[in-house]
């Protein structure tokens, strides 16, 4: 199906050929405002249209990453992207790292331009060109390398948009690549830490849930979980109470708590924190923050397992997920028989329970 904004996406093709900023510009808002009441299958074609735009893209022009992105969370399909997105999504953070390090070479201060008001990408750009031969860069190198310091945000955004698909995480390009730059630049770019993020999260990933008091044990399915708070609250939901799975020696979870580790709200007030249920260890005895991910928790003969063990106190916090875009999952598949729990809990070091954060 031919997009119906093809020759407002080719218009905007032209506009960055020839190098009209203002017609860019303007082609950009009449893509955006002509798309987002589209349907999906026509927003689809538009992001493919956006797509075929988006290699060797930077500065301003960057832009239409964000677009694309756009049309994906108005209803269009993120497949279109997951080629060409990670990948130069992947090159931009990887040129504002090394614009990290040419930066301070050129500067001798160690002091970054300013992200929330930065001085003009111009004079940015000139005082790194101007040196690029002393830096062994040509002109265009160094010049992207610049534009890459402000253009990344736009990557990232796009990549946050999309990557809270699961769809888009399946199938997408460079995702090693993607979790390692975005992890470089982490510290300077706040964006790039979401991006981080997203490139950890585990999908159909089997987990193996022990009960230490009882020796019972559970296997369970998660899916798109953000990091180990949302983790404890969908296992207290999924296990915990007579009503669900039989552990009645720990309390069970409100249903608001579960909205918001969900598709709810995700922020709780002050007098409605989520507390902790039980506190969790890895195979390896060591105890499971709930600060960091699924995607830290140590495998014992390549199965992530959880032993639960009494709370020891209150420990709380207000954000039921940190994506409010990315829908988690949490499937009950069964409760192993007593045999196999046994094995799997004759195989895991006791917990190391000494370690001042496990209290």
């Amino acid at each position: 199906m031919p997009s119906p904004l093809k020759p407002l996406t080719d218009g905007l093709y032209q506009a960055m050929q020839s190098g009209d900023i203002e017609g860019f510009w303007a082609h950009l808002g009449r893509v955006s405002e002509h798309a987002r009441p589209l349907p999906p299958d026509e927003l689809t074609t538009v992001v493919e249209d956006l797509a075929a735009l988006l290699p060797k893209l930077s500065g301003d022009f960057a832009r239409v990453a964000v677009l694309a992105g756009a049309c994906v969370e108005w209803g269009g399909s993120p497949l279109p992207l997951a080629e060409v997105l990670p990948a130069q999504a992947a090159k931009s953070m990887l040129a504002a790292d090394v614009f990290r390090v040419l930066w301070n070479r050129v500067t001798w201060t160690g002091k970054l331009p300013d992200r929330e008001n930065p001085p003009p990408m111009a004079k940015v750009i000139d005082k790194l060109v101007r040196r690029s031969r002393r830096l062994g860069l040509s002109e265009e190198e160094a010049t992207i390398i610049a534009m890459a310091w402000y253009d990344v945000d736009y990557w990232c955004k796009a990549l946050i948009t999309t990557m809270a698909l699961p769809e888009f995480r399946r199938a997408m390009s460079d995702r090693d690549k993607v979790r390692e730059t975005a992890a470089e630049i982490a510290g300077d770019v706040p964006l790039a830490h979401w991006v981080h993020g997203l490139a950890e999260v585990l999908d159909d990933e089997p987990l193996i849930v022990l009960d230490h008091a009882t020796g019972r044990g559970f296997r369970l399915t998660m899916s798109g979980l953000g990091d180990n708070f949302q983790l404890h609250t969908l296992l207290a939901d999924r296990l915990v109470g007579p009503t669900r799975r039989g552990l009645p020696h720990f309390e069970p979870v409100p249903p608001d708590w579960v909205d918001a580790a969900t598709t709810g709200e995700p922020n709780l007030s002050a007098g409605n924190m989520v507390v902790r249920r039980f506190r969790l260890f890895d195979g390896t005895g060591a105890y499971v923050s709930p600060e960091s991910r699924p995607a830290d928790i140590a495998t014992t003969d390549g199965m992530r397992i959880l032993v639960m063990h009494p709370p020891n106190g209150m420990y709380g916090w207000l954000n039921g997920r940190v994506y409010e875009h990315l829908v988690p999952t949490m499937t009950f598949d069964h409760e192993l028989p007593p045999d196999e729990a046994a094995r799997w809990l004759s195989r895991v070091i006791e917990a190391r329970q000494t370690d001042l954060m496990a209290n």
